[in-house]
């Protein structure tokens, strides 16, 4: 279904990318006052047309830089499908990805060709996108791919295409179905919806359904809802109106209409009674859901839902969270959220309960909670804000051309759902506009109902233009766009703390970065995961503000504060808006340097820190990514422990150590903030000494250097994971660490093996065999020795063979299969078209001054980082893949039924094989 209302709202703000500084909202001054609400400064310049056969076409334009965010939004999703022909909206969403009758050579491989970033394709209950960030350069050939798609794909579709994403697809719902919770969602649509209601049944389809799905379905599917009557195409970024139209135009305009289509315009049901139900997963703590039927999408309700969603729940201050998860400690998260579906939403509420804690007592104090709230309404602090975190939200987002949320997509959504671009600046207004008064009775017109627990206009005379151009001639691509990386202004504080500024002022927001050279690499075994529990707990608490306090300071001044904690550094991130930058860095600096780690706090950090583990064990891929490192590495390595912890570790861990290891890590000769964004060093410097400061100098220990060591191959570890449908594959081994001459041609070649959607290993498993949905392989962002890892989820019954397909793309990736030719053309340009939005936001720049930092770049790198990528020759690829890659010494894991699975793995003859449990050690 659609994405949650705040979500949706929040990237409709992203839109706002070309206003001047001063047109985005001041935070408020005060809890109590509501922000004020100025229609214009929110608004999006945009020009429409509707071409002669339907097609309507959007145009944002913004030339800050070479980047042209292209999405098409089709209003078809499963909401037109019947019951037993279920699946077909999404099924075709993975259709649009295999090329056309002009054009046989598969879209993401066309994609990755010209360097497209952010790129992908959806499809919920109502619509179905296609997005893609391109340089300008290349907007002609994307505009003609994205037509061919449209206009020429019904004769191209095939019997083996069908069987081929059908299997995909099939593999898609098993990954989704073998997360925990993951069978839940669908059990909840089939129990809410009525039988006939087109909500009531899954947007992935039965697997039934797809299996039975003909030729001759598909197309006429396709036939009914890919016309240009029923899309829009929008363009934010680097054109004009006028090229886009003349482009569009060019491209699309011959392409027939399809036949008119009747719509449905709202069906909310009404629950008879309230509705009990139960289901057994393979999950490791109790959640709760709370469902009820509320408005759709254009209603004036949905977003004063969502208003009193966030009163209830998504910050240290909002009413379920602080009364389960922090007073009474029954509850380790709670989340409540509008879905803005088009035809209704639904107002849901979900608790994780804490092991031990009594479900019916979370579920009573849910009731009182609600209740105490739908008769009394929201305060006007509270409803003040929510509503500034919210528009702060939304200044945030206005980087983005494109993608999910992004000018592009909030424009396309407006025009798909209400009739016009600017459509969500009604629901904005509404949102801002709205009183503690319209609140309360916005939440007892709807959630006084039941709930469930889980627990048309005459036909526009439409014809299609004459085409001049020739189909099978793709568009010539142009030369990838200069990329130029700001400079890294540096500068230092009095005691010691380095300072690194990136200026952008494309937006009036300003991200902040304190990292301290210590990281998860500074935990001992015993105390494995303090690191990690000591930053969790820098905005639980300061010596002046306790965690409540602190939480609505930051919502006060519009800010965020965020940790985090890598390898090698730990990591204290803010983002502010310019305008209250100065008093932001200060809190900032309370919670990073003067924490109290405030016992109470400390206890519930523990406990939902033991519930983690339980989740990351019952996760495959997490689970994979805490057993492979002692492996390698060895259980003492600094890389060899989980990043958060171990049970017994996290168990012995006492609020002193936090406190002394802090004291010990976190000194200022050994940190440095990075700041990017909306702000000069001469405004930045006096609020920096004025915040931090009052830090004493001085440096953190020096963390051991561990010796280069290798893994010995020829072994096979296997964990058992009962009755699950996919097998996930690991291949690893010790690589390199940075500082290779061969650094940088690594990149592109672990890009092309198992970075990108048609990398080699993706494009074995998933697009050839259809036996995963997604295939990963990367090499470890640490600065002493890497690891090379390779993780492949496959269907249970294609285990082994899947071991031996990723076996021989190792062995190809090392040598056997030089990257040569085509291929290496095709990844350069990839890699060098793609660099013109790969710095598009602050987080980009900030994390790769990051790197500069952790791995002791040169001063040039980043400036001259295109110039030295597109100088790479495919024998210098070949050399680095050589080097960093090692068939020989590749250990493996299984995480899967071992019933099913364990004695054709046996049967391999790979080497010695060891069955471990969940933490890694031997059973048997």
């Amino acid at each position: 279904m659609n994405k949650p209302l705040l979500a949706a709202l929040a990237l409709a703000f992203a839109s706002a990318a070309a206003l001047p500084a001063h047109a985005a909202p001041a935070a408020a001054a005060t809890a109590a006052k509501s922000p004020s609400f100025d229609r214009k400064a929110y608004a999006i310049n945009f020009k429409k047309f509707v071409l002669p056969n339907g097609l309507t076409l959007v145009v944002h334009e913004d030339h800050s830089v070479p980047v042209v965010g292209v999405n098409m939004w089709y209003h078809v999703g499963s909401r037109n499908e019947k019951r037993g022909k279920t699946g077909f909206a999404h099924l075709f969403e993975h259709f649009f990805f295999n090329g056309s009758e002009n054009y046989p050579h598969g879209f993401r491989e066309a994609m990755d060709d010209l360097g497209a970033n952010n790129r992908n394709g959806t499809t919920n209950t109502d619509r179905t996108n296609f997005f893609e960030d391109v340089p300008v350069s290349a907007l002609e050939r994307t505009l003609f791919l994205e037509s061919d798609r449209m206009g020429f794909l019904g004769n191209y579709i095939s019997k083996e295409m069908l069987e081929r994403e059908r299997g995909v697809v099939q593999n898609e719902k098993r990954q989704g179905e073998n997360q925990p919770y993951g069978r839940v969602r669908n059990e909840i649509s089939a129990k809410m919806y009525p039988y006939s209601h087109p909500y009531s049944w899954s947007t992935i389809g039965s697997m039934e359904d797809l299996q039975a799905a003909s030729l001759e379905d598909i197309r006429e599917w396709y036939r009914t809802y890919y016309g240009p009557n029923n899309a829009v195409i929008s363009l934010a970024g680097d054109i004009t109106p006028e090229k886009a139209l003349e482009l569009v135009t060019k491209y699309f305009g011959a392409i027939p209409p399809g036949p008119p289509l009747p719509r449905t315009e709202t069906w909310i049901p009404t629950l008879e009674r309230n509705i009990r139900d139960e289901m057994q997963d393979h999950v490791p703590q109790v959640r709760i859901y709370r469902n009820w039927h509320v408005a759709n999408w254009k209603d004036a309700d949905t977003p004063r839902l969502a208003l009193l969603a966030e009163v209830l729940a998504g910050s240290k201050n909002a009413r379920l969270d602080k009364r389960l998860v922090y007073e009474k400690g029954l509850a380790t998260s709670v989340g409540a959220f509008v879905n803005d579906a088009e035809l209704s939403g639904t107002f849901s509420i979900s608790a994780t309960i804490k092991p031990g804690a009594d479900p019916l007592e979370v579920e009573r104090e849910i009731d009182a909670i609600v209740a105490e709230l739908l008769a009394k309404g929201p305060t006007s602090a509270e409803l003040a804000r929510v509503k500034t975190r919210t528009l702060s939200d939304f200044s945030r987002s206005i980087e983005r051309l494109g993608g999910m949320g992004g000018r592009s997509d909030v424009l396309a959504e407006s025009q798909t759902y209400g009739g016009s671009p600017d459509a969500y600046l009604n629901r904005l207004e509404q949102l801002a506009s709205a009183t503690p008064a319209d609140v309360k009775a916005a939440g007892n017109r709807w959630l006084r109902g039941h709930h469930y627990t889980m627990t048309v206009n005459p036909i526009a005379k439409l014809a299609a233009t004459k085409s001049a151009i020739d189909r099978k001639v793709l568009p010539s691509l142009g030369e990838a766009p200069d990329v130029k990386f700001p400079a890294m202004q540096r500068a230092q504080l009095k005691n010691g703390l380095k300072v690194i500024l990136l200026e952008r002022h494309t937006a009036p927001i300003v991200n902040a970065t304190l990292a301290v050279d210590a990281g998860t690499a500074s935990d001992s075994s015993a105390k494995a995961g303090a690191a990690s529990l000591a930053l969790d707990l820098l905005d639980k608490g300061t010596k002046t503000r306790d965690a409540f306090a602190l939480s609505d300071a930051l919502e006060n001044l519009g800010a965020r504060l965020s940790t985090g904690s890598s390898a090698d550094q730990s990591l204290v991130r803010l983002q502010a808006t310019s305008a209250n930058l100065a008093p932001s860095l200060a809190i900032m600096a309370d919670a990073a340097l003067a924490p109290s780690f405030p016992q109470d706090q400390f206890t519930l950090t523990k406990t939902r820190r033991l519930a983690q583990i339980g989740q990351e064990k019952a996760q495959p891929n997490s689970l994979a990514m805490r057993v492979v490192p002692a492996l390698l590495y060895g259980q003492e390595h600094a890389y060899g422990k989980p990043a958060s912890g171990t049970a017994a570790s996290v168990e012995g861990i006492t609020r002193d150590d936090l406190a002394k290891w802090h004291a010990s890590w976190f000194r200022p000769g050994s940190a440095t903030l990075i700041v990017a964004g909306d702000t000069t060093m001469d405004k930045l410097l006096p609020a920096l000494e004025a915040s931090f400061g009052r830090w004493a100098a001085g440096s953190a220990p020096a963390k051991p250097a561990a010796q280069l060591g290798s893994t010995t191959g020829k072994k096979v570890y296997l964990i058992d994971k009962p009755d699950a449908p996919q097998s996930t594959i690991v291949a690893a081994h010790l690589s390199l660490p940075y500082g290779q001459p061969e650094d940088l041609a690594i990149e592109p070649v672990m890009h092309n093996f198992g970075g990108i959607a048609t990398s080699r290993l993706n494009r074995n498993l998933r697009l050839d065999k259809h036996w995963s949905y997604g295939t990963n392989a990367r090499l470890s962002e640490v600065r002493g020795q890497r690891s090379f890892i390779t993780m492949a989820p496959v269907q249970t019954d294609k285990t082994v063979e899947a071991m031996r397909e990723v076996a021989k793309e190792v062995k190809g990736v090392a040598g056997a299969r030089p990257l040569v030719g085509a291929e290496y053309e095709s990844i350069m340009r990839n890699m060098t078209s793609r660099l013109a939005g790969r710095f598009e936001t602050l987080s980009a720049l900030e994390s790769a001054a990051l790197a500069s930092v952790n791995l002791n770049l040169p001063e040039n790198y980043w400036s001259s980082y295109s110039a030295n990528l597109k100088a790479l020759t495919p024998a210098q690829l070949g050399q680095a893949a050589g080097k960093f890659v090692q068939p020989d010494n590749v250990v493996w894991m299984v995480i899967g039924d071992l019933r099913k699975v364990e004695a054709g793995i046996r049967s391999l003859g790979w080497g010695e094989v060891v069955v471990l449990d969940q933490d890694g050690k031997p059973v048997r």
